[in-house]
């Protein structure tokens, strides 16, 4: 314990100042995703915006926001993200921006002080709680918060852009925090209600709800399976009733689906910061195959939560907690994966996404050299720096390579029994 503390301290020291830093990357950067949710929940039920998914409304407004960027406050960094929006792109689902409501009555400048500093208490809690639940010691959790802050690059890009992902990626870390209670806890409905609202909040989810569900059915784990569903109805009742209190009526869900359903992932190209490998192929050979690729690797997750259904029988202690996250977190990362090596739209900073399963393998002393690289692949910029690799199909297929070598590694702890 006495050798531990100064290592502890010194990981806490490299943590604050990479928060520090990253505080002030924020500082500096306008925030264009920011000011695009706010925007959008100022004009939420103006009468003369009927939907925020109206698209003829979109230049209108992007046109109205930037002339009053030079009137209402004065804010460089609110005219820099209103140039950006000339025209609005409202991608996100209504709960997303009902739950921006609060922000539309600060000025840009109050908003995005008090985003950022929720976004980086965030990223800080879920970076502790999932490095805690993966049985990481208090100084790998801070180290592992100093590197992410620091060098990667997911995080610095969410960090510039003001999205959402450390909010998201903290909601996951309480997730798996409750659904790792006893299978017949009341916390378990709960964690369901709370897997519901995340995916309404951001629908890169879905995929590992499948197979979370698959998880739990071929372990036996049927009570878990029950309980989480009937709060996953409860979760998805609450989050449409914020939302029709918000907008009016359930009429934005109908509008966001029509409005998604007509956005063409194909005119964000990879320059944009669009890294995904089903983008990588098409800009390569001009084939979509997103499709057979969200096939290919949910059949991949699938058989591999078949192959370890013998834990279930192998193990008496099914419901204690470290058992339970480490089920659910590689589950819950193999079908994050599904969606991030299969959607033809994958931002940088949605790669925070890869973290959870990160530190779940990290546990394996084996596979720690292979997940190491593959983190440093995916921050980009220790690579980029070192070698001077700044073409970005060469910086886009190093991440890919990243990003399939987490899965591979997650596919094997979701195959393997726990004696």
């Amino acid at each position: 314990m006495r050798a531990a503390a100064p290592a502890t301290l010194l990981a806490a020291v490299l943590a604050a100042a990479g928060l520090v830093q990253a505080w002030d990357l924020g500082r500096r950067s306008p925030g264009i995703d920011f000011y695009q949710f706010w925007v959008v929940a100022q004009v939420i039920g103006r009468a003369d915006v009927p939907s925020i998914y109206a698209e003829e409304a979109h230049p209108r407004l992007g046109a109205e926001f930037i002339r009053r960027s030079l009137t209402d406050e004065d804010s460089d960094r609110r005219r820099a993200a209103a140039r950006v929006w000339q025209t609005l792109e409202p991608t996100a689902t209504p709960l997303l921006y009902a739950a921006f409501r609060p922000f539309a009555g600060l000025t840009y400048e109050r908003a995005r002080l008090v985003f950022r500093a929720l976004s980086l208490a965030a990223l800080a809690a879920a970076v502790v709680v999932l490095a805690r639940l993966m049985g990481h010691s208090a100084t790998t959790a801070l180290l592992m918060l100093a590197l992410l802050t620091v060098a990667f690059r997911p995080v610095k890009t969410d960090v510039q852009v003001g999205n959402v992902n450390a909010l998201q990626l903290a909601g996951i870390a309480a997730y798996l925090w409750l659904s790792s209670r006893r299978d017949e806890s009341r916390a378990q409905a709960g964690a369901g209600a709370l897997l519901a609202g995340l995916v309404l909040f951001k629908p890169n989810l879905l995929a590992a709800v499948a197979v979370l569900a698959a998880s739990w059915a071929a372990r036996g784990r049927r009570l878990k399976l029950a309980r989480q569903a009937v709060g996953a109805i409860a979760g998805v009742v609450v989050a449409l009733a914020v939302t029709a209190a918000v907008f009016g009526s359930l009429a934005a869900w109908r509008e966001w689906l029509e409005f998604m359903s007509a956005f063409p992932p194909a005119k964000i190209p990879l320059r944009y910061g669009n890294v995904g490998l089903a983008r990588l192929v098409y800009e390569l050979a001009d084939v979509h195959l997103t499709p057979w690729l969200a096939a290919v690797f949910l059949a991949a997750a699938l058989v591999c939560v078949w192959m370890g259904r013998r834990a279930s029988a192998a193990d008496p202690e099914v419901g204690e907690p470290t058992r339970a996250a480490l089920e659910d977190t590689a589950a819950l990362g193999a079908g994050s994966f599904v969606y991030l090596l299969s959607s033809p739209l994958v931002w940088l900073h949605y790669l925070q996404l890869v973290l959870p399963a990160a530190l779940l393998v990290l546990r394996d002393s084996r596979g720690r050299v292979l997940v190491a690289a593959a983190l440093v692949a995916i921050a980009i910029d220790p690579v980029a720096d070192l070698f001077q690799m700044y073409d970005l199909y060469q910086q886009a297929a190093l991440t890919v390579a990243g990003v399939l070598t987490l899965f591979v590694l997650t596919l094997r702890e979701l195959a393997r029994p726990r004696p």
